[in-house]
């Protein structure tokens, strides 16, 4: 019964995979993985920029050109099925078998081709003509064989079914369609499910094992054929395909269409326009998430399947009916791109919501997924529908044959029309809703012309209202095509705030208002739309898609920089020794590029393929700045590739003593090639002996995983890996190959160096911060890794790539996972550590001293400056710095053995205490005191803007402006958990009465956007204690609500003049009313009764002690 049971159940399973699916679909699946596991590997090797995307394109192209014949003929074949079998047998196997191993050898494939491209120099690889050329012919070499048998298997499934059942058209249609839908099942379940949780080397053996298994299949038969008779039928069908209900030629003869000069070119047009519309979707829906491998991949798979669910529902028909189609698709394909512009706004507040709510990372996978699909799957369709059509068969009823003839040429329209979208969007700088418009204009007129030339009213009244409501439709969404804002996508879907304020009941209208944020420009690049948005006036955010790129500051004396855009620099530059050439890979922001010039590197080299970004430094950052790095005679600017760059011939005389990588999000595409092991062997190649080489890795949104995964794959390629904290949520690795280690003889003098203090003050830190840095040697690391299985991530294993995402869309106490990583068995530590003869010096220790002071001091007493003077004072007197003197010199005074720290203190107070004797300083007295801002000091640097404000203040002749700088420079480089409201306040008071501080009307705006939400964020600071006495705070309150109304009046009065819509700054004033106004009144409502009774208290505890007092008895006069 068990083994009736089990053959039954076999039996049935073959059945439904004779019937339904047959070997197109299974031998489709195969080549599926097969081909994205060659074409993913090769790319991550090279990188994703456009000239390998036009070499994978060609090679695909050209491999279905070679694969596929331009015509088919059914020949009345009367071979016995023995004979059949043995031939296509033969075939099937011998390409199966090449392919499986061409592709479990392709991992050794790109490592000789990697050894060729060493043989290549730079200057060759900056060529785009060459590059192009050399991408184009590398594909060629690599990826054609791969096409070529893919489509070579699919013809052999459609000759099979030919020769089964001759003078039928279905037979050509079903196996294509069953090959593309095993395909696009292929590529799903490769990026859902199979890579990320087995990897590439499992997943091909399995699809080599089932390949193995159809080569195999006549054994098996045979064996079947002895023990399972039944089972044979079935097994024959894994090479020869599946028996089919097909029309005779008799019924088909009327379903053909003939093919005019119009329609013949109108195919070849639709592929054009279908190229551009996918490019114009993908760049539109990538602008509500990030461009990651799986999605890239979902969206082929998505194309795939809507040329599969056509040539499924298409059938032949007559001439009439074949055209009334041709022009429903080609206006079905306009719909579609006009919808992708005219719903975005509806596109955001789902992903939005979906975001915000769905705390499963694979069902959020999935619908981001199937977000892509929604576009592209009947985009395919159209297209498909299209190439259907463009079969033609003709019959011969003398020899009983029919000839197909296949339109082989429509994907190398569809590749130019992706080439030419990318370049015209990426490089040309094209409008984008432009050339949307005009291609849906081009598609609509095109059908409107099909039509036309048929000129076939519809049939019955539903095909008229159904042409009707299309042509309104397509009327409608054409006219909403300015409904595209990626402004809008990027301040609300790519924001921790937005979500959270959607979870606390905030509506969506309110969401991007949020912060001060203010889109300054719009530049599209290759990779993706770059936007610059304007924070605190001062500081500038680059992003691109919404992916932060890189922060700036226009004026580091008012803003600081950020510690993650300046210590991939400053850090690896101190640690050595003698830097003299220097390479930077990627431009970022161009903060760590400006700062470079501020120190004796002789040679500086920038790497950057983007043009988009490189405009955008010379448009929107060097404008600002005044300064452009790009212009100077020592940087020298390279536009190639970062991989192949790094792949290219490295050369002796131009080794590089620092190479710094700065890549953009880890989780996006283009990224992945600079993270594989690949790719740091081929860096190691352009250092010096003693050289060092750094990366920058963005973790804030990553468990401790992908943390293990990057240590592990530094470890694996260099002999000392070392981790530093430089941001919350980022880590700078630095690796070398040298036996002097990190750690080099004079570096606490380097460390004191006038450009590093100077440079490490635009950050607001002082020169020992860099030793207290929390670090992890090469020891740690290793620890770190062995807790968990962790393999090297390379350009064969492709885990990494592909769980990124997963781990970026998790929800969960990530911050702690990594802290937990990093807190075991005392693994942190810090450089100090490793400073075996500087870690007790006296002068580093009072240093990190008053490091920890004047955090303290920040924190314990807001709106009391002045408080720092006397610890400061207390160091000088009873903790001097000693000054060694020989004994022999003649000629010295008590000050010369003062210590120069000690001396500019006691300079610094005295002139401050000749400023504040004044009732009205002077501008010479107070900048006496500014002189002293050349030199970070702890104890002195950051509280001095505050003294000098309030002197400024005083002063008569001061002009407004100097005191509104300091001002500034107090409130930006403040703690984030500073409390302090007066120097805010006073601020806004400044912004709002003077306009003549600012060139500009937006300068203004800006300021006082800025300075509300400084005002909102110590307000929030302030609720995390209680306040000293309630006297005070009702003070503060008072005046925090006198500075709102102020801002509130001149921003009403500038909005216009600032090119701020009134519904902005509506919204943007309910934000501000919700958040800070109402916070302060029912903040001053609760505070107020304890005022009252502790007033009350107060006088009654003044009268229990004048009625205490045994005062003398007085007459009266």
């Amino acid at each position: 019964m068990i083994r009736s049971f089990a053959q039954n159940l076999v039996k049935s399973t073959l059945t439904l995979a004779q019937t339904r699916l047959g070997f197109a679909f299974l031998s489709g699946w195969i080549c599926g993985l097969f081909l994205l596991a060659c074409i993913q590997r090769f790319q991550t090797l090279v990188g994703a920029h456009l000239s390998v995307v036009t070499g994978i394109g060609l090679a695909t192209v050209m491999g279905i050109w070679l694969g596929l014949p331009s015509s088919i003929s059914d020949k009345g074949n009367r071979e016995t099925e023995t004979t059949l079998w043995k031939q296509k047998r033969f075939r099937i196997g011998i390409t199966l078998a090449l392919y499986s191993i061409w592709t479990l050898c392709f991992p050794i494939l790109l490592w000789q081709f990697n050894q060729i491209l060493h043989l290549i120099s730079l200057d060759q690889v900056s060529n785009p003509v060459f590059l192009t050329g050399l991408m184009t012919l590398s594909a060629m070499v690599l990826l054609l064989p791969v096409v070529f048998w893919t489509a070579r298997i699919c013809w052999f499934s459609v000759r099979a079914s030919l020769e089964q059942q001759p003078g039928s058209s279905t037979p050509l249609v079903s196996p294509v369609a069953r090959f593309l839908t095993g395909v696009t099942l292929a590529l799903l379940s490769a990026v859902y499910c199979l890579v990320p949780a087995l990897g590439w080397n499992l997943t091909l053996g399995i699809a080599a094992g089932i390949a193995l298994l159809i080569v195999i299949s006549p054994w098996l038969r045979k064996l079947a054929t002895r023990y399972l008779p039944d089972m044979v039928g079935c097994l024959q069908t894994m090479t020869t395909g599946s028996p089919l209900n097909a029309k005779t030629d008799s019924e088909n003869g009327s379903m053909q269409w003939k093919h005019s000069r119009l329609l013949v070119a109108s195919g070849f047009l639709v592929s054009l326009a279908t190229g551009f519309l996918t490019v114009i979707i993908d760049r539109v829906v990538f602008q509500l998430y990030p461009d990651s491998l799986y999605l890239k991949v979902t969206a082929w798979a998505a194309l795939f399947a809507g040329v599969s669910a056509a040539w499924f529902w298409i059938e032949a028909r007559s001439a009439a009916r074949g055209s009334q189609l041709a022009s429903r698709l080609t206006l079905g394909a306009a719909l579609i791109g006009a919808a992708a512009l005219a719903l975005f706004p509806y596109l955001v507040n789902w992903m939005l919501y979906a975001n915000a709510y769905i705390e499963f990372a694979f069902l959020l996978a999935v619908i981001r997924g199937g977000l892509l699909t929604l576009f592209l799957a009947p985009l395919g369709f159209c297209w498909g529908g299209w190439m259907k059509l463009s079969i033609t068969r003709q019959s011969d009823n003398t020899n009983n044959t029919s000839v197909y003839r296949l339109p082989v040429w429509q994907p190398f329209c569809l590749l130019a029309g992706l080439l030419c979208g990318a370049w015209l969007i990426g490089t040309a700088r094209v409008d984008l809703k432009t050339l949307s418009l005009v291609t849906t204009g081009a598609l609509s007129c095109l059908s409107l012309l099909i039509w036309a030339v048929q000129f076939r009213f519809p049939r019955s009244r539903w095909q008229t209202a159904g042409v009707s409501c299309a042509l309104v439709l397509l009327v409608v969404l054409t006219s909403g095509y300015n409904n595209y804002d990626p402004h809008r996508s990027t301040k609300l879907l790519f924001s921790t705030n937005t979500f959270t304020g959607l979870r606390y009941g905030l509506k969506p209208d309110l969401l991007p208002y949020m912060d001060e944020g203010r889109c300054l420009s719009e530049v599209e690049g290759p990779h993706g739309t770059y936007t610059v948005w304007s924070y605190h006036e001062n500081q500038l955010q680059i992003r691109r898609s919404g992916l932060p790129v890189g922060v700036t500051t226009t004026d580091a004396g008012l803003c600081p920089h950020t510690t993650g855009e300046l210590m991939p620099f400053v850090i690896p530059v101190t640690l050595h020794d003698r830097p003299a050439d220097v390479l930077f890979l990627g431009l970022g922001s161009g903060v760590s590029l400006n700062s470079s010039l501020d120190f004796p590197v002789q040679h500086i080299t920038c790497l950057e393929h983007d043009p988009g970004l490189i405009q955008l430094y010379q448009d929107e950052i060097a404008t600002r700045n005044s300064i452009s790095a790009l212009d100077s005679d020592r940087v020298t600017l390279v536009q190639s590739p970062v991989a192949l760059a790094m792949a290219s011939r490295a050369k002796t005389t131009a080794a590089y003593d620092l190479i710094i990588s700065n890549p953009v999000q880890s989780v996006v595409t283009q990224s992945q090639s600079e993270y594989t092991a690949d790719f740091y062997r081929n860096v190691s190649r352009h250092l010096k002996a003693g050289g060092m080489f750094c990366q920058r890795f963005q973790h804030i949104d990553f468990g401790a995983q992908p943390i293990r995964v990057i240590a592990r794959t530094f470890l694996s390629e260099f002999k000392q890996v070392m981790a530093i904290e430089i941001a919350n949520g980022e880590t700078l690795f630095l690796a070398t190959n040298s036996e002097e280690g990190f750690i080099r003889p004079g570096l606490l003098d380097r460390l004191q160096a006038p450009q590093v203090r100077r440079t490490l003050a635009q950050v607001g830190w002082d020169w020992s911060v860099l030793l207290n840095l929390a670090a992890y040697s090469n020891e740690s690391l290793q620890q770190m890794v062995a807790d968990q299985p962790t393999s090297v991530n390379n350009s064969a294993t492709g885990r990494f790539a592909f769980t990124l995402p997963y781990e970026m869309m998790r929800w969960g106490l990530k911050r702690e996972e990594v802290q937990q990583m990093v807190g075991r068995d005392q693994r942190t530590e810090r450089l100090i550590n490793w400073m075996h003869h500087e870690q007790d010096d006296p002068i580093v220790l009072r240093r990190l001293s008053e490091v920890t002071a004047q955090n303290k001091l920040m924190v314990k007493y807001p709106d009391q400056y002045w408080k720092y003077r006397k610890p400061a004072k207390e160091q000088i007197t009873d903790n001097p710095r000693s000054l060694i003197r020989q004994v022999a010199a003649e000629g010295l005074n008590e000050n010369d053995f003062i210590h120069n720290e000690d001396k500019r203190r006691m300079l610094y107070f005295k002139a401050l205490s000749d400023a504040m004797a004044k009732p009205s300083p002077s501008v010479e007295l107070i900048t006496r005191v500014c002189r002293f801002t050349s030199i970070y000091d702890p104890m002195i640097s950051y509280f001095m803007h505050d003294e000098v404000a309030e002197l400024y203040r005083k002063s008569d002749d001061a002009p407004p402006e100097l005191e509104f700088a300091h001002r500034l420079h107090a409130i930006n480089y403040g703690a984030g958990s500073d409390r302090s409201i007066n120097s805010v306040v006073r601020a806004i008071e400044l912004a709002a009465e003077k306009p003549e501080l600012f060139q500009e009307t937006g300068q203004q705006w800006d300021h006082l956007n800025g300075l509300l939400q400084h005002l909102k964020t110590r307000w929030d600071n302030r609720s995390q204690a209680p306040p000293v006495t309630s006297k005070q705070a009702l003070h503060d309150i008072e005046l925090s609500m006198s500075a709102i109304d102020l801002a509130f009046e001149a921003m009403e009065e500038i909005r216009e003049n600032a090119g701020i819509s009134d519904q902005e700054w509506s919204l943007r004033k309910k934000v501000l009313d919700r958040t800070l106004v109402r916070p302060l009144e029912t903040y001053h409502q609760r505070v107020l009764p304890h005022h009252y009774k502790q007033d009350r208290k107060n006088r009654q505890e003044r009268k229990k002690l004048l009625d205490n007092l045994n005062l003398p008895q007085v007459p009266s006069l």
